[in-house]
């Protein structure tokens, strides 16, 4: 594949919108720590913030390979046994400093974009291209790996802090983008609004998570199904305006 070295499709513009969102997303969760909170030591299931950087680090690393993959015809590390991926970053990087782990971050938003600048649209947004994405697209990959998936963890991170808007509010924000920089996938938009009411519900914000469920149905009935069954919801599961909701969309795929 010959190097494209210039921005010239949406694609890629997007993709790099998404790796800014991600650092920021990550700088305004860094900005919130203490000195000591930045230097905590974490255990195997109960992280640390500096865990939460490592583990976000290694799967911005996995988008990178697979991005290196698919420019020179390889394989990328199989990394589809997450949760003992997961165990084993934690272990390895343990004890690594935040500054290295931040400055790391760093040094993978750089490489990632130059990467991304590398690609034609057809490369990064079609699906089923690239054999070990199991029917994804690289522009799924980025997304997962820089955005969404950071985004869960910081918000996870607040509501373990009892910060739920703070928690929220990151959530209201990925959604916001995905409809600001997909507006051609709806669908896309619902899971991000759904997983926004599981948010909510796991904050104790009942009306909000209605809220989002209906939205996220509305947009795309075929959600039925998971609303019903994600654990997510259990707080808001008795509520007579859920069952109607779900109700309203069994079978719907």
């Amino acid at each position: 594949m010959d190097p494209i070295t210039t921005v010239d499709t949406d694609t890629q513009r997007r993709l790099l919108a998404l790796l800014e969102r991600g650092q920021a997303d990550q700088d305004t969760y860094a900005g919130r720590l203490s000195p000591d909170e930045r230097v905590a030591r974490g255990e195997l299931h109960n992280w640390s913030p500096k865990d939460e950087v490592a583990h976000n680090n290694f799967w911005r690393q996995d988008a990178i390979n697979r991005l290196k993959a698919a420019l020179d015809g390889s394989s990328p590390p199989d990394t589809s046994d997450d949760l003992a991926w997961n165990d084993r970053i934690f272990l390895e990087q343990r004890e690594t400093p935040w500054e290295q782990l931040v400055g790391e971050t760093e040094r993978l938003r750089a490489e990632t974009a130059g990467l991304i600048q590398r690609f034609t649209r057809d490369d990064l947004s079609q699906k089923n291209r690239y054999p070990w994405q199991r029917g994804d697209s690289l522009e799924t990959l980025v997304l997962v790996n820089w955005y969404d998936h950071p985004a869960e963890h910081w918000a996870n991170v607040y509501l373990r802090c009892r910060e739920v808007e703070r928690a929220l509010e990151l959530r209201r924000a990925v959604a916001a983008t995905i409809r600001e920089l997909f507006p051609q996938e709806p669908k896309l938009y619902s899971y991000m609004v759904f997983k926004l009411g599981g948010y909510a519900a796991r904050g104790g914000r009942s009306e909000q998570a209605i809220g989002a469920i209906r939205e996220a149905l509305t947009v795309n009935p075929s959600l039925g199904e998971q609303v019903r069954k994600d654990s997510d919801f259990d707080s808001v599961r008795a509520l007579p305006e859920f069952q109607a909701l779900v109700g309203a969309h069994d079978g719907q795929s």
